[in-house]
């Protein structure tokens, strides 16, 4: 959904784009499906989320959601307060803007 990142940096240029990957292998619900994948945001610095891309068994659920961030140019720090129950996918998406906004609720290597 979106731009990735190549097009968001020539878009806005290398200094203006900041990205996240959220692994999947740190979510409750993909450990539980035995799923591999992740969550990648990318968004203008100190601006919205343009770009939202998703990799991995079942995330075809979370589309309807990056849609909604996408049109909404939310912010990551519009989305990180919204509740993502666990154990669900759609944790991940909550998680990752949590960490873009910097302030993580878990951190997985």
């Amino acid at each position: 959904m979106g731009l990735d990142e190549a097009t968001a940096r020539s878009t806005y240029g290398d200094d203006a784009v900041e990205t996240l990957t959220y692994d999947l292998g740190g979510n409750g619900k993909s450990q539980i499906l035995k799923t591999q994948g992740f969550v990648k945001l990318v968004r203008r610095v100190d601006g919205p989320v343009v770009g939202v891309h998703m990799i991995g068994a079942r995330v075809g659920e979370l589309v309807g959601e990056a849609q909604l961030i996408y049109g909404w140019e939310a912010h990551p720090e519009d989305v990180a307060p919204l509740v993502h129950a666990h154990p669900t996918q759609n944790e991940a998406l909550g998680e990752a803007h949590l960490a873009l906004a910097g302030k993580p609720l878990h951190a997985h290597s």
